[in-house]
């Protein structure tokens, strides 16, 4: 005797909401009727309705805030990314299945405000090279942010090269060799610009890491600064403890 299978009934919604949003029922940015409005419509208590929207906001699809309401972010399931560290060198790596396109390239003296963010003295000259990290599928991953001193005279043909991190290119190019890394994670908001790259709405949260690579002088020759969507990004240590 076969057995039926049942489904959730807030798993029965979500799937007719992610039909009616991949058909093109709704478009991109916009904001999705209200869970009293979906309640009413499916029959169902607003407890179910969240539990659906859950559902499809782990995916990427959409947002939702407290007054703004639901909105609607991509018409497909993005993929939530997930770095796994396994070992101190993996700390400082990227997952390998991504690649890096740097696009600008800009020279720059640090002020105070600047200085203190990179660790570094004011008015020391430096180069700030920007760019995007994108996925295999070519879904954004996160902005990245190079800085390094002037007299580093790294190009952008230089770092967009596929599985080489870009203290390592220094390394090899300019004869330095990294001794200290150090790495910051801190939450951040997208602004308007950043996000649209990002393909999430302006103000969404993000996760920043930054690393700090110093030679065997003690000199500080690159601060990297990555920027993911807090909302498809988890960060997971994986590291075995020996007394």
């Amino acid at each position: 005797m076969q057995k039926k299978i049942y489904k959730a009934r807030y798993s029965e919604i979500a799937e007719t909401l992610i039909s009616q949003i991949t058909s093109g029922h709704y478009e991109l940015g916009q904001q999705l009727p209200s869970e009293q409005a979906m309640s009413e419509c499916f029959n169902v208590s607003r407890f179910t309705i969240r539990a659906a929207l859950r559902e499809i906001e782990k995916m990427g699809m959409i947002s939702r805030h407290r007054r703004r309401g639901t909105i609607l972010l991509s018409d497909k399931p993005i993929e939530l990314i997930v770095q796994e560290i396994k070992g101190f060198e993996e700390l400082f790596q990227y997952p390998q299945d991504t690649v890096l396109h740097m696009t600008k390239s800009i020279s720059m003296e640090a002020d105070i405000s600047l200085a203190n963010f990179l660790k570094t003295t004011p008015g020391t000259e430096w180069t700030r090279l920007e760019g995007l990290r994108v996925t295999q599928d070519k879904a954004p991953f996160c902005i990245t942010d190079i800085y390094v001193p002037a007299d580093i005279n790294l190009t952008l043909k230089d770092v967009n090269k596929p599985d080489r991190p870009v203290f390592k290119i220094i390394e090899e190019n300019f004869g330095l060799q990294a001794e200290e890394i150090n790495a910051e994670i801190m939450a951040g908001s997208l602004g308007k610009e950043r996000a649209a790259k990002l393909n999430v709405e302006a103000g969404s949260s993000s996760i920043i890491i930054v690393r700090r690579y110093r030679d065997t002088q003690g000199r500080l020759f690159e601060v990297s600064v990555s920027e993911h969507p807090a909302s498809r990004f988890t960060y997971s240590f994986n590291m075995s403890y020996r007394r």
